[in-house]
């Protein structure tokens, strides 16, 4: 998770540093989330901080948040593999806040074990491991595992 804004929104309202600083910006939310759909965003690594936003935009899609975000709307706070691309542009600028973001957790797959995997489940397995591995700028900080 990483919260972003388009430098033009910044220019314009300022950079917050600190959580507590986001209730007085354009928060744009995502209301599928019970962790950040309902008025607040929760941050630190289990979601123990309860922050207080408002914003102009609540979406149910995150490419939506996005596009908004990119055109200045707001601040956006959404997985990485969301807004990576845009922060690798420079589109977007991630925030460094006093909190970190909350821990989503990590991708798992499940699968009856089985000594000899069928070769497409043994192929997704290996294509996940890869999309979303830290080298990528995707998922979490925690390595990939594989069980080959």
């Amino acid at each position: 998770m990483r919260v972003c804004a388009a430098p033009s929104y910044l220019a314009r309202h300022g950079t917050p540093r600190t959580v507590a600083e986001l209730a007085a910006h354009d928060c744009l939310s995502y209301t599928l989330s019970p962790l950040q759909g309902r008025g607040s965003w929760f941050f630190g690594r289990q979601g123990e901080v309860q922050v207080p936003v408002r914003g102009s935009l609540k979406a149910n899609n995150g490419d939506a948040l996005l596009a908004a975000a990119l055109g200045g709307q707001g601040l956006i706070y959404q997985p990485t593999f969301i807004v990576n691309e845009a922060l690798a542009s420079g589109a977007l600028v991630a925030l460094d806040l006093d909190q970190p973001p909350i821990d989503l957790g990590g991708l798992h797959v499940l699968f009856p074990a089985d000594p000899r995997p069928p070769a497409k489940l043994r192929a997704m397995i290996d294509y996940l491991a890869e999309a979303f591995s830290p080298d990528r700028g995707c998922g979490s900080s925690r390595p990939a595992r594989s069980s080959r």
